[in-house]
């Protein structure tokens, strides 16, 4: 039997494998025109800008009033280191450190032998200046009693030498006679001139002696104050903060027996961050800023320094406790303090996701974001809307919808919706 051409090319494998290459290369081509035939156009789409969802709140400027959040020590702008100045050995301490003690109280008590004598050696040495003044005072008296005696004799010893020296002229008399009257004259006057020294002289031996008298009153009340110092009182109320000697001890300038704190003079050192610095200074009274422990006890303002201490970036304030305070806080203790300013206008309240960069707000205008610069005034905090912080912008209208939401990226002008529209 006779095999066609064909089938004797296929019969050969090198035909075979072209064949089948021919077939495959065939099928590719026609697979690809097929799907340029079928693609989509390629020609560019225009890019759709994303809109940032966000929350807004709506600006409502009030008279509010700023408050801030800032820690304390609680201090005694008067503490007392009782010291003596009598030596002397210490007999009783009454108090202990932590002890509250009353204006008044005694604390320790020293030895007070040596200080009693001392008072009564002063009040014989008084006693005797008394009575050397006594002295004196009586003799001024009967010296004043006795001169119209002295001008009396006087007179007349006087006349009657006049008398015989009229005599002597006229050689009635003798000259021993003469010379016998003029003795006593003379006697007489040196006694009248002695009177009146005396007499003279005694009130500034009076004004002597009772300076003596004074003198030895003062001595007297240096001893018994001297006495009262043995008892070591408290100046004022408050709590002992050290007691430094025990009994046994002997008091001297050089060594404090105890120190105490006057509870009056509690106070609150709050160190004023910088950015209120400013208006802590502008105060026209202190006492109109107020402040409040977690506690509930109430404070005022009573000063602000004028310099910053070292190791510190802002001023101090000083806050008083009111009069009715009751469990005051421990000396030394800290405190945490809400401090709240006078009252200002046009503030607006924000929560602190709406600051942006500390200085900075962004208000929604047409679907966009459009920046405005703040002052930061201070911060509130109230049981319905809870911590916020105050702002003021002159750039700000009433509604002005401020967002509340911390975008990673916000600019002027980016594109944002609103999510809480429907609420404002």
């Amino acid at each position: 039997m006779k095999i066609p051409l064909q089938d004797k090319m296929l019969a050969t494998p090198k035909r075979r494998q072209l064949a089948i290459s021919g077939a495959i290369i065939g099928a590719a081509l026609l697979t690809s025109a097929s799907i340029f035939a079928t693609g989509p156009d390629a020609s560019p789409t225009a890019p759709v800008e994303k809109a940032w969802p966000v929350s807004v709140t709506q600006a409502l400027p009030q008279t509010l009033k700023p408050n801030f959040s800032a820690f304390g020590r609680l201090e005694s702008s008067r503490i007392a280191r009782l010291r003596s100045d009598l030596i002397a050995p210490i007999l009783t301490v009454l108090v202990r450190e932590g002890d509250w003690v009353e204006r008044g109280d005694e604390l320790v008590q020293l030895d007070d032998r040596e200080a009693n004598l001392r008072v009564v050696e002063r009040q014989a040495e008084l006693r005797e200046q008394q009575a050397n003044l006594a002295g004196l005072r009586v003799q001024l008296d009967l010296e004043q009693q006795s001169a119209e005696h002295f001008t009396s004799r006087y007179s007349v010893v006087q006349a009657k030498l006049e008398r015989h020296q009229g005599l002597m002229a006229k050689r009635l008399i003798s000259k021993s006679l003469l010379d016998e009257v003029t003795a006593q004259a003379n006697e007489a006057s040196i006694e009248y001139r002695n009177h009146l020294q005396v007499l003279t002289n005694l009130p500034n031996q009076i004004a002597a002696y009772e300076a003596n008298v004074m003198r030895a009153q003062a001595q007297l009340d240096q001893a018994q104050l001297d006495a009262d110092k043995t008892v070591i009182r408290a100046p004022f109320s408050g709590p002992v903060l050290a007691v430094h000697v025990a009994p046994g001890d002997h008091s001297n300038l050089a060594v404090p027996l105890v120190e105490l704190a006057d509870a009056s003079g509690f106070e609150v050192r709050v160190q004023i961050p910088e950015a209120y610095a400013q208006q802590f200074h502008n105060l026209a009274e202190p006492a109109i800023v107020a402040a409040s422990t977690q506690a509930g006890l109430k404070l005022r303002l009573r000063r602000v320094t004028s310099h910053v201490r070292s190791g510190q970036t802002g001023v101090d304030a000083f806050f008083a406790f009111a009069p009715d305070a009751a469990q005051i806080p421990a000396l030394g203790r800290v405190v945490n303090l809400s401090v709240e300013l006078p009252a200002q206008a046009h503030l607006v309240a924000v929560p602190a996701q709406s600051i942006y960069q500390n200085n900075r707000i962004y208000v929604v205008e047409d679907g966009r974001l459009r920046g405005h610069e703040i002052e930061r005034v201070g911060e509130l905090e109230t049981a319905e809307r809870g911590y916020e912080i105050l702002i003021r912008s002159a750039e700000l209208g009433v509604g002005d919808a401020i967002i509340t939401t911390q975008l990673p990226r916000a600019i002027t002008g980016l594109l944002v919706d609103v999510a809480n529209a429907a609420e404002d």
